[in-house]
C-alpha cells in the first residue's frame, strides 16, 4: 500500500540553497504526500543553479532546438489527443486541448493534472465533453460516508452510485444553498424573456425553463445532470441566468448557452485544494521519460511557447508522458506539476545491464545507479561524500535503513557491502529474474507462490514447477512484508486503499488498484502499482503489500484464488 508516482533526485547537493526566483523543481517544492514513497529518479541537482537569470532554462528556438508550433490561429482550448481506433473523426468533440489519452478508455488533462476514465468518461463525453462539462478538476474519489465515487469538473461533480438503477447511477451533485443563494439573489430573480415555445413549470421547484436554456438543458444534462430550475431566468453580468440545482446557466449576449464554471469555487468553498484527489496527478500507464537540458526545461500550461511557464525542469528530471502522445509539446506530469514541455528534450531512459546468473549472489541486492549518485558515509545528505556512482555502475546492498526524508515520505537508503549509503530511489535492480532455489518445506503438489524478499520476486508456482516469476516491490523499512506461511483470503478487483486503515504516519489515498489479493489479517496484499515502473520496481518501498506491474498483477489474478498459499521468506 503505497502511493502516486514521484521523480527525484541523485546527486543531492550538501548545502542549502537560496530561494530561486523562478520556481525550480527541487526539495522546497510542493509534495503530494502519497506521491513520494514509490518511483525513483534520477536528478542530478547538484548541477542546477538556482538563479534563472544565471542559468536560463532552455527551450530553445532555431536551429539547436525545436521549432515553436504555428499559434496564430491556435484555437484557446486545444484539441484531445484520441487514439484512432477509439474515436472517429466526427465523435471527436472540437476545441478540447486536454493534454492526450493513456489509453482507448482514459484521457490524461494536462491542463488540469487530472485522469478521466471509468465510470465518468462516457456520460462526460454525450453531455458535450470539455466545451459543456469542462475538464476535471480532482481525480476520481471514493466517499466512504455516502458510498459513492465522485469527480468534480469546471461546471459541476459527477457521482456514481452503482446500487442505484442503471441510467441514474451517473448523476450531478446539487449546489449547496450558500453557494446558490450567492450565485443568485432574491432581488435578482427578475423574470425576463429566454426565447420563444411554452415553457414547463416545475411544481418541485415552483420555476419554469423554456427557450434557449430549455434546449440546452435537454440536449446537454437534463435532470440528472442539471437537475430542475431553482430560479426563473434573470439579468446579470453574463448576460441572462438562469441557476439549477446542480449548476447555473448562463446565455451571452449572442444567444449562447454555456455553463458557468463554479467547480473551483465550489472547491476553495470546501476547502479541497490539499486533499489529495484536486492535486495534479500522473498520467495513468503514462510513459517514464527523462529530462535532457543542462540549462533546465520549462513545463509550461499549454502546448505553446506563449503559455504559462509552470515550473522548471532539471536537466535529467522524470517526466511522466502521455501514453502515445507525439508531436513537439508532449503533455505529462513530474512531481506535483502538470503540462507540456518541448519533445526534443525527452529521452527515453538508459536500461542498466542485467548481471550474468554465474555472478548472482542471492544473499544480497544486487543493482546499479540510474544517474549519477553520491555515495555518503551515513544515510543523510548532510553526511561526508565517499564518491560519486556514475550512470550504471554497480552496487551490492546488505540492508535497506530508514535515514533522512530527503523528499516528503522518502527516506529509505541502501546500506552498501563496504558500510556506506546511497539515497535508495536512486539505484535500481540489476539481477536475473528467475526462480529461486525453493525451500524443502514447500509444497509438491497444487498452486503456491513463493516470495523472496532479498531478492525482490515472486515465483507462481504448480507444484515444483515455476510458471511464472516477476519483480515486485515489498515493505520498507518499518513496514516490512511479514515472512511465514499464508493464503489468499480475500479478493478486490478494483480496490481504494488509505492510510488511515493501516495507520501510516503520511496520509495517502489510492484508488484503481488493480487485482487485489489479501493474504494476511493485516492487509498485506499482492496488487497492481500503477505508480511504479519498470526502472524503479524491484526495491523495498511498499507498506508491506507486494506492488507489482499491470501485466504481472493481472497473470496472478487470473491465475490464484481464494485459499492458494503464499511463502514469504528472505533467503
Amino acid at each position: 500500500m503505497p502511493g502516486r508516482r514521484l521523480s527525484w533526485l541523485a546527486h543531492l547537493p550538501t548545502h542549502n540553497a537560496p530561494e530561486p526566483t523562478t520556481r525550480i523543481l527541487g526539495k522546497r517544492m510542493h509534495r503530494r504526500a502519497a506521491a513520494s514513497m514509490s518511483v525513483g529518479g534520477l536528478l542530478a541537482l547538484s548541477t542546477l543553479r538556482t538563479n534563472a537569470q544565471e542559468a536560463p532554462p532552455i527551450e530553445p528556438i532555431g536551429t539547436d532546438g525545436p521549432i515553436p508550433p504555428d499559434t496564430s490561429s491556435a484555437p484557446e482550448a486545444p484539441v484531445e489527443i484520441v487514439p484512432e481506433s477509439t474515436l472517429s473523426p466526427d465523435e471527436v468533440p472540437a476545441g478540447e486541448n486536454v493534454g492526450g489519452t493513456t489509453s482507448g478508455e482514459e484521457i490524461y488533462f494536462a491542463a488540469t493534472g487530472h485522469n478521466l476514465g471509468t465510470p465518468f468518461l462516457d456520460t462526460w463525453r454525450a453531455a458535450g465533453g470539455f466545451e459543456v462539462l469542462g475538464a476535471p478538476l480532482s481525480e476520481a474519489r471514493y466517499i466512504a460516508n455516502v458510498v459513492e465515487t465522485h469527480q468534480t469538473f469546471e461546471a459541476l461533480t459527477l457521482t456514481y452510485d452503482p446500487d442505484l438503477e442503471y441510467d441514474w447511477r451517473i448523476q450531478a451533485l446539487p449546489l449547496d444553498h450558500k453557494m446558490i443563494d450567492r450565485l443568485s439573489t432574491v432581488e435578482s430573480r427578475k423574470k425576463v424573456t429566454t426565447g420563444s415555445g411554452a415553457g414547463t413549470v416545475y411544481p418541485e421547484t415552483g420555476h419554469s425553463l423554456s427557450g434557449p436554456f430549455l434546449s440546452f438543458w435537454e440536449q446537454h444534462g437534463g435532470v440528472k445532470l442539471f437537475g430542475l430550475p431553482v430560479t426563473e431566468p434573470f439579468s446579470s453580468s453574463a448576460g441572462t441566468t438562469q441557476v439549477f440545482e446542480r449548476v447555473v446557466m448562463d446565455q451571452a449576449v449572442n444567444g449562447t448557452v454555456m455553463l458557468r464554471r463554479i467547480g473551483s469555487g465550489w472547491v476553495r468553498d470546501n476547502n479541497l485544494e490539499g486533499d489529495e484527489a484536486f492535486v495534479a496527478a500522473p498520467p495513468n500507464n503514462g510513459n517514464t521519460t527523462m529530462v535532457r537540458a543542462d540549462g533546465g526545461l520549462r513545463l509550461r500550461g499549454g502546448p505553446s511557447e506563449d503559455a504559462e511557464v509552470r515550473v522548471i525542469l532539471p536537466d535529467n528530471a522524470e517526466f511522466i508522458a502521455v501514453a502515445g502522445a507525439e508531436g513537439e509539446w508532449v503533455p505529462g506530469y513530474v512531481d506535483g506539476y502538470s503540462g507540456w514541455v518541448a519533445s526534443a528534450f525527452l529521452v527515453t531512459p538508459t536500461s542498466i545491464a542485467v548481471i550474468d546468473s554465474s555472478e548472482w549472489d542471492t544473499s544480497v541486492w544486487q543493482g546499479a545507479a540510474l544517474g549519477e549518485t553520491n555515495v555518503r558515509a551515513e544515510p543523510t545528505t548532510a553526511s561526508a561524500e565517499v564518491r560519486v556512482l556514475a550512470h550504471g555502475e554497480p552496487v551490492v546492498v546488505v540492508d535497506w535503513v530508514r535515514g533522512e526524508e530527503v523528499v516528503e515520505n522518502s527516506f529509505i537508503w541502501a546500506q552498501l557491502d563496504d558500510g556506506n549509503y546511497v539515497f535508495a530511489r536512486n539505484v535500481g535492480r540489476a539481477a536475473p529474474v528467475q526462480p529461486l532455489p525453493v525451500p524443502d518445506d514447500a509444497p509438491w503438489v497444487g498452486k503456491w507462490i513463493d516470495v523472496h524478499l532479498t531478492q525482490q520476486l515472486m515465483v507462481a508456482y504448480e507444484g515444483r514447477t515455476p510458471v511464472r516469476t516477476v519483480v515486485t516491490t515489498t515493505g520498507m523499512p518499518g513496514w516490512e512484508t511479514p515472512t511465514g506461511w499464508f493464503a489468499i483470503n480475500t479478493r478486490v478487483e478494483n480496490e481504494t486503499m488509505d492510510s488511515g486503515a493501516i495507520g501510516a504516519e503520511y496520509f495517502y489515498k489510492l484508488e484503481d488498484v488493480l487485482y487485489t489479493q489479501y493474504f494476511s489479517d493485516r492487509g498485506h496484499a499482492l496488487h497492481y502499482a500503477w505508480w511504479r515502473t519498470p526502472e524503479t520496481i524491484g526495491r523495498p518501498g511498499s507498506h508491506g503489500c507486494l506492488n507489482m506491474l499491470l501485466a504481472d498483477s493481472r497473470f496472478f489474478w487470473d491465475w490464484a484464488s481464494i485459499g492458494t498459499p503464499v511463502i514469504v521468506r528472505r533467503v
